[in-house]
Protein backbone atom coordinates (compact mmCIF):
# COMPACT_ATOMS: atom_id res chain seq x y z
CA UNK A 1 0.00 0.00 0.00
CA UNK A 2 1.24 3.70 -0.68
CA UNK A 3 3.03 5.58 1.92
CA UNK A 4 1.35 8.93 2.93
CA UNK A 5 3.38 9.91 5.04
CA UNK A 6 7.22 9.34 6.02
CA UNK A 7 9.75 10.49 8.74
CA UNK A 8 13.21 9.75 8.10
CA UNK A 9 15.69 10.68 11.10
CA UNK A 10 13.40 13.66 12.21
CA UNK A 11 14.80 15.36 15.69
CA UNK A 12 13.60 18.26 17.28
CA UNK A 13 14.78 20.54 20.08
CA UNK A 14 13.13 23.80 21.34
CA UNK A 15 14.61 27.23 21.00
CA UNK A 16 14.82 27.45 24.81
CA UNK A 17 15.69 23.77 25.20
CA UNK A 18 18.92 21.91 25.59
CA UNK A 19 17.46 18.88 25.44
CA UNK A 20 15.93 17.37 22.44
CA UNK A 21 12.07 16.72 22.37
CA UNK A 22 12.44 13.88 19.78
CA UNK A 23 15.29 12.36 18.48
CA UNK A 24 15.85 9.59 15.55
CA UNK A 25 12.34 9.47 14.73
CA UNK A 26 11.57 6.99 11.72
CA UNK A 27 8.80 5.87 10.73
CA UNK A 28 6.19 5.82 7.88
CA UNK A 29 1.96 5.80 7.57
CA UNK A 30 0.15 4.63 4.88
CA UNK A 31 -2.92 5.44 3.19
CA UNK A 32 -6.24 4.21 4.42
CA UNK A 33 -4.75 3.09 7.63
CA UNK A 34 -5.48 4.57 11.29
CA UNK A 35 -3.01 4.73 13.08
CA UNK A 36 -2.99 5.59 16.95
CA UNK A 37 -0.14 7.25 18.72
CA UNK A 38 0.62 6.66 22.24
CA UNK A 39 2.88 7.48 25.35
CA UNK A 40 2.46 8.78 28.85
CA UNK A 41 1.68 12.68 29.52
CA UNK A 42 4.24 14.72 28.35
CA UNK A 43 6.07 12.17 25.99
CA UNK A 44 6.25 14.39 22.68
CA UNK A 45 3.05 13.31 21.36
CA UNK A 46 1.71 16.72 20.65
CA UNK A 47 5.13 18.26 19.37
CA UNK A 48 5.61 15.04 16.67
CA UNK A 49 1.81 16.18 15.42
CA UNK A 50 3.10 19.44 15.47
CA UNK A 51 6.06 18.60 13.27
CA UNK A 52 3.78 16.56 11.18
CA UNK A 53 1.35 19.51 10.37
CA UNK A 54 3.89 22.04 10.43
CA UNK A 55 3.56 24.42 12.95
CA UNK A 56 7.09 23.40 14.32
CA UNK A 57 9.35 25.02 13.39
CA UNK A 58 6.92 27.75 10.99
CA UNK A 59 5.26 28.95 14.44
CA UNK A 60 7.05 27.26 17.23
CA UNK A 61 10.80 27.92 16.63
CA UNK A 62 13.39 25.32 17.64
CA UNK A 63 16.18 23.43 15.53
CA UNK A 64 14.12 20.60 13.46
CA UNK A 65 16.50 18.17 11.39
CA UNK A 66 15.75 14.93 8.76
CA UNK A 67 13.14 15.30 6.41
CA UNK A 68 9.41 14.80 6.20
CA UNK A 69 7.41 13.00 3.15
CA UNK A 70 3.87 13.85 2.48
CA UNK A 71 2.43 12.67 0.14
CA UNK A 72 5.36 12.45 -1.92
CA UNK A 73 6.48 15.67 -1.29
CA UNK A 74 9.54 16.40 0.48
CA UNK A 75 9.48 19.36 3.78
CA UNK A 76 6.32 20.57 2.20
CA UNK A 77 5.52 24.37 3.80
CA UNK A 78 3.09 24.65 6.32
CA UNK A 79 0.12 25.68 3.58
CA UNK A 80 0.92 23.15 1.65
CA UNK A 81 0.31 20.48 4.46
CA UNK A 82 -3.21 22.23 5.52
CA UNK A 83 -4.55 20.89 1.98
CA UNK A 84 -3.74 17.10 2.55
CA UNK A 85 -3.72 17.37 6.46
CA UNK A 86 -6.48 18.46 8.10
CA UNK A 87 -6.51 18.90 12.31
CA UNK A 88 -8.55 18.56 15.04
CA UNK A 89 -6.71 20.10 18.10
CA UNK A 90 -6.67 18.90 21.43
CA UNK A 91 -8.73 22.20 22.78
CA UNK A 92 -11.12 23.00 19.59
CA UNK A 93 -11.41 26.10 20.84
CA UNK A 94 -7.63 27.04 19.65
CA UNK A 95 -8.82 26.61 15.94
CA UNK A 96 -11.75 28.85 15.93
CA UNK A 97 -12.01 32.14 13.96
CA UNK A 98 -15.57 33.10 14.54
CA UNK A 99 -17.56 32.73 17.07
CA UNK A 100 -20.62 31.26 15.49
CA UNK A 101 -21.01 27.45 14.74
CA UNK A 102 -22.01 28.31 10.79
CA UNK A 103 -19.53 30.85 10.52
CA UNK A 104 -16.72 28.38 11.25
CA UNK A 105 -17.83 25.50 9.39
CA UNK A 106 -17.73 27.59 6.33
CA UNK A 107 -14.60 30.21 7.31
CA UNK A 108 -11.82 28.03 5.51
CA UNK A 109 -13.98 27.56 2.29
CA UNK A 110 -14.57 31.07 2.63
CA UNK A 111 -10.68 31.49 2.45
CA UNK A 112 -9.92 29.56 -0.56
CA UNK A 113 -12.49 31.19 -2.43
CA UNK A 114 -15.20 29.17 -3.18
CA UNK A 115 -18.06 30.66 -4.88
CA UNK A 116 -21.05 31.58 -2.64
CA UNK A 117 -23.06 28.27 -4.16
CA UNK A 118 -20.09 26.12 -3.52
CA UNK A 119 -19.88 27.04 0.35
CA UNK A 120 -23.55 26.61 0.83
CA UNK A 121 -23.50 23.24 -1.22
CA UNK A 122 -20.80 22.22 1.10
CA UNK A 123 -22.60 23.27 4.30
CA UNK A 124 -25.86 21.69 3.34
CA UNK A 125 -23.73 18.59 2.55
CA UNK A 126 -21.51 17.59 5.59
CA UNK A 127 -24.52 19.34 7.86
CA UNK A 128 -26.96 16.35 6.05
CA UNK A 129 -24.01 13.48 6.21
CA UNK A 130 -23.29 13.94 9.91
CA UNK A 131 -27.05 14.77 11.48
CA UNK A 132 -26.44 18.16 12.88
CA UNK A 133 -28.84 20.32 11.83
CA UNK A 134 -29.17 20.85 15.72
CA UNK A 135 -25.82 22.55 15.81
CA UNK A 136 -26.58 25.34 13.28
CA UNK A 137 -26.07 29.25 13.73
CA UNK A 138 -25.10 28.85 17.71
CA UNK A 139 -22.66 30.47 19.58
CA UNK A 140 -19.24 28.55 20.17
CA UNK A 141 -19.37 29.64 23.92
CA UNK A 142 -22.90 28.84 24.67
CA UNK A 143 -22.51 24.75 23.50
CA UNK A 144 -20.94 21.59 25.21
CA UNK A 145 -16.97 20.79 24.54
CA UNK A 146 -18.26 17.68 22.89
CA UNK A 147 -20.07 19.57 20.48
CA UNK A 148 -17.32 22.29 20.06
CA UNK A 149 -15.27 19.52 19.42
CA UNK A 150 -17.77 17.78 16.55
CA UNK A 151 -17.79 21.32 15.14
CA UNK A 152 -13.86 21.42 14.76
CA UNK A 153 -14.03 17.93 13.08
CA UNK A 154 -16.64 19.05 10.72
CA UNK A 155 -14.37 22.39 10.27
CA UNK A 156 -11.71 19.79 8.51
CA UNK A 157 -13.72 17.33 6.87
CA UNK A 158 -15.45 19.98 4.93
CA UNK A 159 -12.37 20.50 3.40
CA UNK A 160 -12.32 16.70 1.83
CA UNK A 161 -8.38 16.46 3.73
CA UNK A 162 -6.55 12.85 2.52
CA UNK A 163 -5.26 12.88 6.01
CA UNK A 164 -7.04 13.74 9.31
CA UNK A 165 -5.36 14.02 12.56
CA UNK A 166 -7.14 14.08 15.96
CA UNK A 167 -5.21 14.86 18.97
CA UNK A 168 -6.65 13.98 22.35
CA UNK A 169 -10.01 13.54 20.58
CA UNK A 170 -12.30 11.73 23.44
CA UNK A 171 -10.54 13.79 26.26
CA UNK A 172 -14.32 15.49 26.69
CA UNK A 173 -16.28 13.37 25.05
CA UNK A 174 -19.37 11.10 27.12
CA UNK A 175 -19.14 7.29 25.89
CA UNK A 176 -21.77 7.95 23.60
CA UNK A 177 -19.97 10.58 21.50
CA UNK A 178 -17.10 8.46 21.69
CA UNK A 179 -18.28 5.47 20.38
CA UNK A 180 -19.67 7.69 17.45
CA UNK A 181 -16.47 9.29 16.86
CA UNK A 182 -15.38 5.77 16.33
CA UNK A 183 -18.20 5.41 13.56
CA UNK A 184 -16.83 8.75 12.13
CA UNK A 185 -13.52 7.09 12.04
CA UNK A 186 -14.46 3.95 10.55
CA UNK A 187 -16.66 5.66 7.78
CA UNK A 188 -13.11 8.05 6.95
CA UNK A 189 -10.91 4.93 6.39
CA UNK A 190 -13.91 3.67 4.12
CA UNK A 191 -13.69 6.80 1.95
CA UNK A 192 -9.69 5.82 1.64
CA UNK A 193 -8.71 8.80 4.04
CA UNK A 194 -5.84 7.74 6.14
CA UNK A 195 -6.91 8.81 10.54
CA UNK A 196 -3.98 9.56 13.08
CA UNK A 197 -5.35 9.41 16.68
CA UNK A 198 -2.92 10.47 20.14
CA UNK A 199 -5.14 9.74 22.59
CA UNK A 200 -4.84 8.30 26.36
CA UNK A 201 -8.60 6.63 26.21
CA UNK A 202 -8.55 3.98 23.47
CA UNK A 203 -11.40 2.09 24.29
CA UNK A 204 -13.65 3.57 21.32
CA UNK A 205 -10.64 2.07 19.10
CA UNK A 206 -10.48 -1.50 20.01
CA UNK A 207 -10.34 -3.75 16.53
CA UNK A 208 -9.68 -1.17 14.16
CA UNK A 209 -6.36 0.40 14.79
CA UNK A 210 -3.59 -0.59 11.86
CA UNK A 211 -0.87 0.69 13.27
CA UNK A 212 0.45 1.87 16.86
CA UNK A 213 3.54 4.71 17.35
CA UNK A 214 4.67 5.05 21.04
CA UNK A 215 6.47 7.60 22.35
CA UNK A 216 9.44 6.50 24.93
CA UNK A 217 12.11 8.10 26.12
CA UNK A 218 12.44 11.05 22.89
CA UNK A 219 11.71 8.98 19.82
CA UNK A 220 9.22 6.57 18.13
CA UNK A 221 8.54 2.81 18.69
CA UNK A 222 6.52 1.58 15.69
CA UNK A 223 4.14 -1.34 16.41
CA UNK A 224 2.79 -2.98 12.86
CA UNK A 225 -0.73 -4.36 14.79
CA UNK A 226 -2.60 -3.88 17.44
CA UNK A 227 -2.39 -7.23 18.81
CA UNK A 228 1.87 -6.05 18.60
CA UNK A 229 0.78 -3.45 20.54
CA UNK A 230 -0.96 -5.05 23.21
CA UNK A 231 1.63 -7.56 23.88
CA UNK A 232 3.93 -5.22 24.68
CA UNK A 233 4.67 -3.95 28.20
CA UNK A 234 3.16 -0.34 28.94
CA UNK A 235 0.17 0.43 31.16
CA UNK A 236 -1.81 1.50 28.27
CA UNK A 237 -5.72 2.90 29.15
CA UNK A 238 -7.98 -0.29 28.79
CA UNK A 239 -9.11 -1.35 25.76
CA UNK A 240 -12.00 -2.72 27.13
CA UNK A 241 -13.93 -0.77 29.21
CA UNK A 242 -15.78 -2.79 31.23
CA UNK A 243 -13.71 -5.76 32.24
CA UNK A 244 -12.64 -5.91 35.57
CA UNK A 245 -9.61 -4.39 35.96
CA UNK A 246 -11.61 -0.84 36.40
CA UNK A 247 -13.44 -2.48 39.48
CA UNK A 248 -12.82 -0.67 42.51
CA UNK A 249 -12.70 -0.81 46.32
CA UNK A 250 -15.82 1.49 47.04
CA UNK A 251 -16.12 3.10 50.39
CA UNK A 252 -19.18 4.46 52.30
CA UNK A 253 -18.70 6.72 55.44
CA UNK A 254 -20.90 5.78 58.38
CA UNK A 255 -21.82 9.28 59.53
CA UNK A 256 -23.02 11.19 56.43
CA UNK A 257 -23.14 15.21 56.90
CA UNK A 258 -24.14 17.47 53.47
CA UNK A 259 -21.49 19.89 52.50
CA UNK A 260 -23.50 20.99 49.44
CA UNK A 261 -27.11 21.08 49.25
CA UNK A 262 -29.41 22.29 45.75
CA UNK A 263 -33.10 22.73 46.15
CA UNK A 264 -34.91 23.08 43.21
CA UNK A 265 -31.99 24.87 40.93
CA UNK A 266 -33.74 26.31 37.63
CA UNK A 267 -31.14 28.07 34.87
CA UNK A 268 -32.24 28.84 31.96
CA UNK A 269 -33.67 26.17 29.45
CA UNK A 270 -30.84 23.75 30.81
CA UNK A 271 -31.74 22.87 34.39
CA UNK A 272 -34.95 22.27 34.88
CA UNK A 273 -35.12 21.48 38.70
CA UNK A 274 -32.53 20.26 40.11
CA UNK A 275 -32.42 18.82 43.94
CA UNK A 276 -30.03 16.62 45.31
CA UNK A 277 -26.85 16.78 48.20
CA UNK A 278 -23.10 15.96 48.43
CA UNK A 279 -21.78 14.41 51.21
CA UNK A 280 -18.39 15.54 53.27
CA UNK A 281 -15.89 12.67 53.06
CA UNK A 282 -17.40 10.98 50.07
CA UNK A 283 -16.31 11.78 45.99
CA UNK A 284 -19.59 12.10 43.75
CA UNK A 285 -19.57 11.93 39.89
CA UNK A 286 -21.75 13.94 38.02
CA UNK A 287 -22.74 11.83 34.63
CA UNK A 288 -24.33 12.63 31.98
CA UNK A 289 -23.91 13.28 27.90
CA UNK A 290 -22.19 16.18 26.94
CA UNK A 291 -24.78 19.49 26.81
CA UNK A 292 -26.74 17.94 29.61
CA UNK A 293 -25.47 20.98 31.74
CA UNK A 294 -23.02 18.82 33.60
CA UNK A 295 -20.69 22.15 33.76
CA UNK A 296 -23.19 24.79 33.65
CA UNK A 297 -23.93 23.47 36.99
CA UNK A 298 -20.38 23.14 38.49
CA UNK A 299 -20.58 26.92 37.73
CA UNK A 300 -23.62 27.37 39.50
CA UNK A 301 -22.41 25.69 42.59
CA UNK A 302 -18.95 27.61 42.68
CA UNK A 303 -21.95 31.03 42.28
CA UNK A 304 -20.28 32.12 38.69
CA UNK A 305 -23.36 32.22 37.04
CA UNK A 306 -26.54 32.84 38.69
CA UNK A 307 -29.93 30.69 38.99
CA UNK A 308 -32.91 31.60 38.09
CA UNK A 309 -34.47 30.33 40.69
CA UNK A 310 -33.76 27.74 43.57
CA UNK A 311 -31.49 27.62 46.69
CA UNK A 312 -27.37 27.03 47.29
CA UNK A 313 -26.53 26.06 50.57
CA UNK A 314 -22.38 24.94 51.35
CA UNK A 315 -20.00 26.30 53.96
CA UNK A 316 -17.62 28.98 52.70
CA UNK A 317 -17.09 29.17 48.92
CA UNK A 318 -16.16 26.36 46.33
CA UNK A 319 -13.37 25.57 44.99
CA UNK A 320 -14.35 25.01 40.93
CA UNK A 321 -11.36 23.77 38.46
CA UNK A 322 -12.49 24.23 35.03
CA UNK A 323 -12.42 21.53 32.16
CA UNK A 324 -10.57 24.03 30.21
CA UNK A 325 -7.37 24.70 32.37
CA UNK A 326 -5.56 27.44 30.20
CA UNK A 327 -8.71 29.69 31.81
CA UNK A 328 -7.27 29.81 35.25
CA UNK A 329 -3.49 29.06 35.20
CA UNK A 330 -2.20 32.82 35.68
CA UNK A 331 1.09 32.06 37.46
CA UNK A 332 4.91 32.85 36.29
CA UNK A 333 5.95 29.53 37.05
CA UNK A 334 3.88 26.16 37.95
CA UNK A 335 5.67 26.86 41.94
CA UNK A 336 4.02 30.32 41.88
CA UNK A 337 0.64 29.19 40.62
CA UNK A 338 -0.04 27.19 43.65
CA UNK A 339 1.26 30.34 45.75
CA UNK A 340 -1.78 32.06 44.89
CA UNK A 341 -3.68 29.57 46.64
CA UNK A 342 -1.06 28.65 49.50
CA UNK A 343 1.69 30.33 50.76
CA UNK A 344 3.34 27.34 51.81
CA UNK A 345 6.28 26.74 49.39
CA UNK A 346 7.06 23.34 50.89
CA UNK A 347 3.22 21.80 50.99
CA UNK A 348 3.35 23.73 47.36
CA UNK A 349 6.45 21.77 46.38
CA UNK A 350 5.19 18.39 47.75
CA UNK A 351 1.87 18.92 46.06
CA UNK A 352 3.88 19.12 42.81
CA UNK A 353 5.82 16.07 43.48
CA UNK A 354 2.94 13.87 44.04
CA UNK A 355 1.87 14.66 40.79
CA UNK A 356 4.91 13.66 38.97
CA UNK A 357 5.56 16.97 38.06
CA UNK A 358 8.29 18.58 40.41
CA UNK A 359 10.66 18.76 37.84
CA UNK A 360 8.86 21.52 35.82
CA UNK A 361 7.96 23.64 39.32
CA UNK A 362 10.27 26.89 37.86
CA UNK A 363 8.19 26.28 33.81
CA UNK A 364 5.33 28.43 33.02
CA UNK A 365 1.99 26.90 33.27
CA UNK A 366 1.55 27.89 29.73
CA UNK A 367 4.17 25.85 28.25
CA UNK A 368 3.02 21.94 29.74
CA UNK A 369 1.60 19.68 27.84
CA UNK A 370 -2.34 19.36 28.43
CA UNK A 371 -1.90 16.30 30.88
CA UNK A 372 0.48 18.22 32.71
CA UNK A 373 -2.06 21.31 33.38
CA UNK A 374 -4.76 19.04 34.78
CA UNK A 375 -1.96 18.10 37.18
CA UNK A 376 -1.12 21.25 37.87
CA UNK A 377 -4.87 22.10 38.56
CA UNK A 378 -4.68 19.16 40.47
CA UNK A 379 -2.20 20.14 42.76
CA UNK A 380 -4.20 23.37 43.21
CA UNK A 381 -6.73 21.33 44.60
CA UNK A 382 -4.38 19.48 47.14
CA UNK A 383 -3.01 22.92 48.52
CA UNK A 384 -6.70 24.48 48.85
CA UNK A 385 -8.52 25.26 51.95
CA UNK A 386 -11.75 25.39 50.69
CA UNK A 387 -14.42 22.37 52.07
CA UNK A 388 -15.93 22.07 48.83
CA UNK A 389 -13.68 21.17 45.51
CA UNK A 390 -15.17 20.93 42.25
CA UNK A 391 -13.34 19.08 39.97
CA UNK A 392 -14.40 19.60 36.13
CA UNK A 393 -12.60 16.43 34.16
CA UNK A 394 -9.61 16.38 35.87
CA UNK A 395 -8.38 13.38 33.88
CA UNK A 396 -8.44 14.75 30.45
CA UNK A 397 -4.77 14.28 28.38
CA UNK A 398 -4.06 11.86 31.48
CA UNK A 399 -2.17 8.58 30.51
CA UNK A 400 -2.88 5.74 32.65
CA UNK A 401 -0.08 6.43 36.19
CA UNK A 402 -1.25 10.11 36.15
CA UNK A 403 -4.94 8.92 36.29
CA UNK A 404 -4.14 6.93 39.35
CA UNK A 405 -1.84 9.50 40.55
CA UNK A 406 -5.20 11.72 40.67
CA UNK A 407 -7.23 9.18 42.05
CA UNK A 408 -5.13 8.44 45.00
CA UNK A 409 -4.87 12.38 45.67
CA UNK A 410 -8.70 12.83 45.32
CA UNK A 411 -8.76 9.68 47.95
CA UNK A 412 -6.94 11.92 50.47
CA UNK A 413 -8.44 15.26 49.44
CA UNK A 414 -11.91 13.96 50.35
CA UNK A 415 -10.96 13.47 53.96
CA UNK A 416 -12.65 16.50 55.78
CA UNK A 417 -14.21 17.82 52.26
CA UNK A 418 -17.04 17.51 50.19
CA UNK A 419 -15.32 16.50 46.39
CA UNK A 420 -17.42 16.93 43.14
CA UNK A 421 -16.04 15.56 39.97
CA UNK A 422 -17.42 15.68 36.37
CA UNK A 423 -16.40 13.04 34.10
CA UNK A 424 -16.75 10.86 31.29
CA UNK A 425 -13.75 8.74 31.75
CA UNK A 426 -15.31 5.36 32.94
CA UNK A 427 -12.46 3.80 34.48
CA UNK A 428 -11.24 6.91 36.68
CA UNK A 429 -15.19 6.86 37.78
CA UNK A 430 -15.10 3.08 38.98
CA UNK A 431 -11.81 4.06 40.84
CA UNK A 432 -12.55 6.93 42.34
CA UNK A 433 -16.58 7.82 42.94
CA UNK A 434 -18.66 6.87 46.34
CA UNK A 435 -21.36 7.75 44.84
CA UNK A 436 -22.66 8.45 41.14
CA UNK A 437 -25.35 11.06 40.22
CA UNK A 438 -26.94 10.79 36.91
CA UNK A 439 -27.83 14.65 35.14
CA UNK A 440 -30.68 13.90 32.09
CA UNK A 441 -32.90 15.69 30.71
CA UNK A 442 -32.36 19.07 33.57
CA UNK A 443 -32.27 16.84 36.19
CA UNK A 444 -30.54 14.49 38.39
CA UNK A 445 -32.29 10.98 37.35
CA UNK A 446 -30.73 9.03 39.63
CA UNK A 447 -28.61 9.40 42.43
CA UNK A 448 -26.56 6.36 44.02
CA UNK A 449 -24.00 5.00 46.30
CA UNK A 450 -21.31 3.19 43.68
CA UNK A 451 -21.34 -0.48 44.96
CA UNK A 452 -21.12 -4.34 43.51
CA UNK A 453 -24.41 -4.52 43.36
CA UNK A 454 -25.38 -0.91 41.27
CA UNK A 455 -22.02 -1.51 38.60
CA UNK A 456 -24.72 -2.91 36.48
CA UNK A 457 -26.78 0.78 36.81
CA UNK A 458 -23.80 2.30 35.68
CA UNK A 459 -23.18 0.49 32.99
CA UNK A 460 -26.79 0.89 32.15
CA UNK A 461 -26.23 4.77 32.19
CA UNK A 462 -23.35 4.69 29.51
CA UNK A 463 -25.64 2.35 27.23
CA UNK A 464 -28.04 4.76 27.56
CA UNK A 465 -25.85 7.50 26.39
CA UNK A 466 -24.57 5.56 23.45
CA UNK A 467 -28.19 5.20 22.60
CA UNK A 468 -28.54 8.82 22.47
CA UNK A 469 -26.86 9.37 19.35
CA UNK A 470 -27.67 6.98 17.25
Amino acid sequence: MRKIIDFENVSFRYADKEDYALRSVNFHIEEASLVFISGRSGSGKSTLLNVLNGIIPEVIEGNLEGHILIDGEKDLSIADRSLILGNVFQNPRSQFFTTETTAELVFALENYGLAREDIEEGLDSIIEKYNVAYLKDRNLFEISSGERQLIALLTVLIMNPKVVIFDEPSANLDYGNSMRLRRQIIDLKKQGKTVIVADHRNFYLKGIIDKVLLLENETVKSFESEEEFLNYTYRNRSFDLFDEECQATYSRPEQRKSGLSLNNIVYKNILKGVSTHFNENEVTTIVGVNGAGKTTLAEIMSRSIRIDKGDISLDGQALYLMQDADFQLFGASCLRELEITQKDEELNLAALESLGIGDLKENHPQSLSGGQKQRLQMAIAKVSSNKVIILDEPTSGLDKDSMEKVVSMIGNLKKGRTVIVISHDYEFIRMVSDSIAYLSDGRIKDKFYLNDNNIKKLNSIYKEMEVYYE
